[in-house]
């Protein structure tokens, strides 16, 4: 089951609006014929374009997974599988480490020993906790209330 995970909308409108900022610099600087403008506009389109690319992937290909195994994250290229039976808490958090979220508000999954993954909210925060806790009936599951979650 795939739950679409939210986006904070000013981070959407910066993503975008950087696009055509980042195509229309050399471009400006190609048609000022300015030899030094172009050469450094250029060297940072080269350097600039891949990291959009990559942000406006994640920013299309974003989504949280329950699969029959495992719990699914992915944010572009980046995939975080974590097995059913590590998970040891599901909670919110604010931490602002970085990782791979759209959403300033973050859910922390504990699992393992001591390892944890900060990733986006699901649109259907309530629905995604109680589908978790069902196939992780063992885990500590907090709403935003940090009231724990039983399954019916």
């Amino acid at each position: 089951m795939k739950f679409k995970v939210k986006k904070n909308p000013l981070l959407v409108i910066l993503i975008l609006s950087l696009i055509p900022i980042i195509v229309s610099v050399p471009i400006i600087s190609f048609i000022e014929g300015d030899t030094a403008g172009i050469i450094i506009s250029l060297v940072v389109f080269v350097f600039l374009l891949p990291i959009m690319i990559v942000l406006v992937w994640a920013l299309f290909d974003t989504y949280h997974e329950l699969t029959e195994n495992e719990f699914k994250s992915k944010f572009g290229f980046i995939t975080v599988n974590i097995p059913y039976h590590e998970i040891r808490e599901v909670r919110f958090s604010n931490n602002p480490v970085s990782s791979p979220s759209w959403t300033f508000k973050r859910l922390k999954i504990e699992y393992k020993r001591c390892e944890f993954a900060l990733l986006s909210l699901p649109i259907d925060e309530e629905f995604f906790l109680q589908e978790i806790k069902k196939h992780c009936p063992n885990a500590t599951i907090l709403t935003r209330q940090k009231t724990e979650v039983f399954f019916d």
